[in-house]
């Protein structure tokens, strides 16, 4: 009679499936390492070909330099708005600064100083394509609107419009009296013809029309006077508050200046955007804005000359930037750290020596070493080869990506070593390539746990909206994943030929020697084992050592947790700039002689009916006007309409109706033709060019701006951001294409630390939850995925807390680095989780120790070699280098703490039992000798 099968329970089903599963794994693992340990030779000679295959993706290798695909999220306005500016107006402005500071820069010896600055300034040449070069070419210009600057043109006007011109001369802000509105257009338009535009540029030598004979008799009376009563450009005619621009001010009881600290001298040069390839001219940071190659020449031609010049003027000190400045520093913090590489990798190798070897001449694994080593360096160039092949350009950022990959590289070697150290006796007697794939048996599952989970949690870090980082985080998922192929292949086939040279008595460093005599092989445990065996035995797994490990644990947890609620998220670029450098060093001079300095914005907008538009416009740019936070408005609607109103007697914001479109366009001629409107001109793109005395043709694009205050920090600046485009976005304009939008360049730096907090929350969030269907799916025990992902959760809030406590911030260098963490810390906890699971006998106290004396060594030189590949990016001046090292740093320790000592104490208390052993029909060497891929119910049972 048939014995009834009793029905089993949930908990059953699954350590039955989970038991299969893990079986699974470890027969596909043993059967690889038995194949590979059959054919090494052509293993190699496979793996070097995939290899060289990968290569022919390098042809498509592409190196992204422009900022706007790297830095900002492409479906931002940010994104938009910089593309239709380009698109529209085409030019962009590049800013040469120079401040000048002394016990008091009104002084008649300061101003020769400038002259002669400027003097060398303006002297600067350089050739490209048989064209020389000199600021006048560069230049931003605006037209001259100042018509008395002329003896011969000034007769010609005042015998036309008589002696009232004297006092309309310098127009301010309150005064928009045309005095050229007293001659007929033909006369006007002939008599401005002979005007020539010039250079934008703020200087206070202005105010002495630059000439050196004024300004040599310039007294310091005559200093005061100008910078106190001068409110329109001697040189240009264009309204001015010269006293912008100086720092430091002392004024009297008058509130008149009568000192300053410094003064800022500023020349606009100009880039016509639309025909700048930035792929061309960019650096390999993606730090450089759009720029001509003649410009660029000239700015480091510029650079040299004021470096020379800022060392020979005794009495005042001279600060200095170029439009390039940023790019330049930048990158050369970014990349004079790539010697470190080098030494990083001469380094790892002398630890693997004496992590693998031993003190005799078989032992010496110089060829194992070199060939960990050599996997990470395939790894990378394979996945530099693919990824060009998938189409992702290599960005800025992934010039760390060396030291990470060596990191998490050198592990699987120490892993595989223990495991080879760890076969049981019984696997003595066995052939090598049976005993290889015994070792990758193990070996193998415990790799793939942490590979795979390392994947995961950098393909969860792709879906960042931030271009760099979702190509960083591919490149990194897709070289872990080729390390832990090369691992189970190449440095397995090695390691058999490594093994089979000890077996054949040759030396270690000279392979072909074969000594004759032999020479004994090390077996017992190495001091460092021993020691690491005896701190658990008579510490770690002592009762005051147990509750010591559980109080330390729950208290750094308490502090971290603490620490989190006042983690900032704040990044300045400036971060990027280190201290001992020029650029560093006006920086400081500019935050401290010009601490209200804000970031400049444009009001961006598009083809409309400006003429029934304008009373809308105008109630916009007061609404602007209103806010806290905003100052030095530049609004053409304004002042158009008080230049209409003052000249013409219509008022454009009452009789809207009253005012026809060919009206409107001859009052807007008229405007950006006079003194009082022509600085204006840069602020509109028509449809066509008009000449003076013609109507203006159809707006296609204008533009306003404004300045921001100098903010604190993101809690004021994002909020700030959004109510302007708020305030923009809901003026109901029902004419034209209805685009409308705020612009800054500071907005790049803005909108990634809007979302940046958002993305690193998600990501952490979604990584945890994929480890944690990670370790299910490939450890099976739900017990022990727990604990792993505890111990990962453990760490990461210990990351965090130590961060804030370090003084770091939340921003897209550490958004990178903790998506790293997240899957490196899950390395340390999964190798101790599986090892444990494979321990059958004895107490759950007893297998936790021998699980950190058989792997714990293996796991804590792994950490070791993942610190030492980064440690030489702490002595880094990038700011990128020295974030990534403090981060993992971080990492490192309470990854190996939380991995090496709070778990295995949680599983000595309560661990979970091993898995399930599985009877197999056949031996390990039957499956050797037939040479068959036997179905994996007939491989050996453990052991």
């Amino acid at each position: 009679m048939a014995k009834n099968k009793s029905v089993r329970t949930p908990q059953e089903l699954w350590e039955s499936m989970s038991s299969k599963s893990v079986h699974l794994v470890e027969g596909i693992f043993f059967h690889l390492g038995v194949l590979v340990a059959r054919h090494p030779w052509k293993t190699v000679v496979l793996t070097l070909s995939f290899v060289i295959l990968s290569c022919v993706g390098l042809l498509k290798f592409h190196i992204e330099k422009n900022p706007m695909n790297l830095w900002v999220p492409p479906e931002s306005d940010f994104y938009y708005d910089t593309n239709w500016y380009i698109d529209k107006f085409g030019t962009g402005l590049r800013l040469q600064k120079v401040i000048i500071t002394a016990d008091n820069v009104l002084d008649p010896q300061v101003l020769l100083a400038i002259h002669n600055i400027s003097t060398k300034i303006k002297s600067i040449e350089v050739k490209y394509e048989d064209k020389v070069y000199t600021i006048k070419d560069l230049c931003f210009k605006v037209p001259v609107v100042n018509f008395y600057s002329s003896s011969r043109d000034k007769r010609s006007l005042d015998s036309t419009s008589g002696d009232n011109n004297s006092t309309k001369s310098g127009n301010s802000d309150s005064d928009f009296s045309d005095p050229t509105l007293w001659v007929n257009d033909d006369f006007y338009c002939d008599f401005l013809e002979s005007f020539q535009y010039t250079c934008l540029q703020n200087n206070i030598l202005d105010m002495w029309k630059n000439d050196l004979a004024e300004i040599t008799l310039a007294t310091r009376k005559d200093i005061l006077d100008k910078v106190n009563k001068v409110k329109t450009n001697p040189t240009t005619g264009h309204p001015v508050d010269y006293l912008q621009h100086f720092g430091g001010l002392s004024y009297n009881e008058h509130r008149e200046v009568v000192a300053a600290k410094s003064v800022m001298l500023t020349w606009y040069t100009q880039v016509n955007m639309s025909t700048v390839d930035i792929n061309e001219v960019g650096n390999l940071v993606g730090t450089e804005d759009w720029v001509s190659i003649p410009l660029a020449l000239w700015e480091n031609k510029y650079l040299e000359v004021l470096s020379s010049m800022s060392h020979n003027l005794s009495g005042l000190e001279v600060f200095y930037e170029a439009g390039r400045s940023f790019a330049d520093i930048s990158g050369q913090a970014m990349f004079d750290e790539l010697d470190k590489l080098f030494l990083g990798i001469m380094l790892m190798f002398i630890y693997i020596q004496f992590a693998l070897s031993r003190f005799n001449w078989l032992q010496i694994r110089l060829t194992l070493g070199s060939v960990g080593l050599l996997c990470v360096g395939l790894a990378y160039v394979s996945a530099v080869g693919w990824c060009s092949i998938l189409g992702i350009s290599f960005g800025p950022i992934h010039s760390s990506l060396p030291f990470l990959l060596m990191g998490l590289g050198i592990d699987d070697m120490f892993v595989m070593k223990a495991c080879w150290d760890n076969l049981p006796e019984s696997a003595s007697q066995k052939s090598l390539p049976v005993k290889v794939g015994l070792m990758l048996k193990h070996a193998g599952v415990s790799i793939v746990i942490t590979s795979f989970t390392d994947i995961v949690a950098l393909l969860i870090g792709a879906i960042t909206i931030l271009p760099s980082l979702k190509s960083f985080c591919i490149y990194a998922a897709v070289g872990v994943f080729f390390i832990f192929c090369y691992s189970v292949t190449f440095y397995v086939a090695v390691f058999t030929l490594d093994i089979k040279r000890i077996q054949d008595n040759r030396n270690g460093i000279l392979f072909c020697y074969q000594h004759k005599r032999e020479i004994k092989i090390a077996t017992e445990k190495t001091m460092f084992q021993n020691a690491l065996a005896y701190f658990y035995k008579n510490v770690v797994f002592t009762i005051p050592g147990k509750t010591i490990v559980i109080l330390f644990t729950t208290i750094i947890t308490g502090f971290s947790i603490q620490a989190i609620l006042h983690l900032e998220q704040r990044f300045d670029p400036k971060w990027f700039i280190p201290e001992d450098t020029y650029y560093k060093d006006f920086m400081n001079a500019q935050d401290y002689y010009y601490p209200d300095e804000g970031n400049m914005a444009m009001v961006f907008l598009g083809k409309m009916d400006y003429n029934k538009e304008l009373i809308k416009l105008n109630g916009m740019m007061q609404e602007l006007k209103k806010e806290v936070y905003i100052n030095d408005v530049s609004a053409w609607v304004e002042s158009f309409h008080q230049y209409v109103l003052q000249n013409f007697n219509r008022d454009l914001f009452k009789n809207e109706s009253a005012t026809s479109d060919s009206e409107f366009k001859s009052y807007l001629s008229r405007f950006l033709y006079s003194p009082i409107g022509g600085r204006y001109q840069v602020n509109f793109k028509f449809a066509d060019h008009f000449l003076c005395g013609d109507p203006a043709t159809e707006i296609l694009a204008s533009t306003m701006s404004f300045k921001f205050m100098k903010f604190r920090g993101p809690d004021e600046y994002i909020p700030a951001m959004n109510h302007v485009k708020d305030i923009v976005k809901s003026t109901n304009i029902t004419s034209g294409d209805g685009y409308k939008s705020v612009w800054s360049k500071i907005f790049s730096s803005w909108v990634t630390d809007e979302i940046i907090a958002v993305e690193v929350e998600r990501n952490i969030e979604l990584a945890l939850l994929c480890v944690m269907v990670c370790t299910i799916i490939l450890i099976t025990n739900l017990q022990m995925c727990l604990w792993i992902f505890v111990c990962v959760l453990l760490t990461i809030v210990n990351v965090l807390g130590c961060m804030q406590r370090w003084g770091m911030t939340v921003d897209i260098v550490c958004c990178i680095g903790l998506e790293l963490a997240t899957g490196l810390c899950v390395d340390y906890a999964a190798h101790v989780g599986h090892t444990f699971l494979t321990l059958k006998e004895g107490s759950s106290s007893d297998r936790a120790f021998k699980t950190v004396t058989s792997i714990g060594s293996a796991v804590l030189l792994g950490g070791g070699s993942t610190f030492l590949s980064l440690s030489l990016l702490s002595m880094s001046k990038a700011y990128t280098f020295q974030s990534f090292f403090k981060i993992f740093l971080l990492v490192i320790l309470f990854g190996l703490f939380n991995g090496l000592v709070f778990l295995p104490v949680g599983l000595s208390l309560i661990g979970p039992g091993a898995y399930q052993t599985k009877k197999l029909k056949n031996t390990a060497e039957m499956v050797e000798l037939n040479g068959k891929r036997d179905t994996l119910e007939k491989q050996l049972e453990d052991g």
